[in-house]
């Protein structure tokens, strides 16, 4: 697993699944409710709360909003923490129900909506940046290094090199997911923080977060902007 093996991990772009509800505008304009979009955007990506995305998302069922909410889960896990290496399902969904409730405790509150154009609103949204991801990659790093220490006193003796790759992959897997559980549970946060999201109509009238907005929401409320590479 290289984000543990490193010193450092680097989060390339957020490869969190940005949840595109489209509503389609069929009477006046004055009538859409911003907020209330970007607030159903947020509460599935966070809560995986399809209550106010339903009334937002067209053609959607409850069955798929809760499977893009589930891919975006796994995408996470999968290009932020568990990178190339392979595990079980068990494990993976492990890390996948772990990653979940730490988006449960994200802290945001959806401000005011101001209108900027035609077709084009500013949100701005209240966060509270957790630390969960930062004291994660501080727990990595010190783990990563006595795993190193491990591997050069030669404490992992498997049968073939194959086996002893293993129990070294074993190792790593086993404790990130405890590190990350740690950094969960003694997770606090900073101070508040406001975000404006652009939401605009695109050519078939349908409405969007900007998505690199929503990236950059999501790294600094989770503060992954300040894990540099």
């Amino acid at each position: 697993m290289k984000m543990v093996m490193n010193k450092r991990k680097k989060w390339g772009k957020l490869c969190v699944l940005i949840v595109v509800l489209m509503l389609t505008a069929t009477g006046c304009e004055k009538k859409f409710d911003a907020a209330g979009y970007v607030q159903a955007v947020l509460d599935l990506t966070f809560q995986g709360d399809i209550t106010q995305a339903k009334k937002y998302s067209k053609d959607a069922t409850e069955e798929s909003l809760m499977q893009m909410y589930r891919d975006s889960i796994d995408q996470f896990v999968s290009s932020n923490i568990t990178n190339e290496i392979e595990m079980s399902d068990t494990k993976t969904s492990q890390f996948a129900e772990l990653v979940s409730k730490i988006f449960m405790t994200m802290r945001y509150n959806v401000r005011e909506a101001k209108k900027t154009g035609k077709g084009e609103y500013e949100v701005t949204v209240e966060i509270q940046p957790s630390d969960v991801f930062v004291d994660f990659q501080q727990l990595l790093t010190e783990d990563s290094l006595k795993i190193a220490q491990k591997i050069k006193n030669g404490e992992y003796e498997g049968t073939s090199e194959e086996e002893t790759t293993q129990q070294i992959l074993n190792d790593i897997v086993n404790h990130a997911y405890e590190l990350l559980e740690v950094a969960y549970m003694d997770s606090q946060y900073g101070e508040k923080k406001s975000v404006v999201l652009h939401v605009k109509q695109d050519k078939d009238k349908e409405y969007y977060i900007d998505e690199d907005d929503m990236d950059q929401l999501i790294r600094k409320i989770l503060r992954l902007d300040e894990i540099q590479g």
